[in-house]
């Protein structure tokens, strides 16, 4: 079975373009390019624009688990700190139905 990340936060006021465009060109490709990682996702919330998700979905919990050790994961965080309003928050699951990636 799969192993789902999904960080919430809010931006600050002026700052969403910006977040999407750092996380959409350079967190998204180093995440997918990490060993294990079937996707990776920034979402906005419609009703809210200054609301993300960021949801990673990985071939194990060993695999984002040596994702988080190798310092990438923080070193991503740390792109787009600038922009957070709070802290964010991460939760996690595991993903049923979801085909594994060699």
């Amino acid at each position: 079975m799969a192993f789902v990340r999904v960080g919430q936060f809010k931006a600050l006021p002026d700052t969403t373009e910006q977040l999407r465009a750092i996380y959409e060109t350079k967190a998204i490709p180093a995440i997918r390019a990490a060993s294990g990682n079937i996707s990776a996702v920034l979402l906005q919330q419609h009703q809210a624009s200054d609301t993300f998700m960021a949801i990673t979905v990985w071939n194990t919990v060993e695999d984002a688990e040596r994702y988080d050790r190798s310092g990438q994961a923080a070193a991503m965080v740390d792109k787009i700190r600038f922009a957070f309003a709070g802290p964010p928050s991460l939760t996690t699951y595991d993903a049923f139905g979801v085909p594994q990636q060699a």
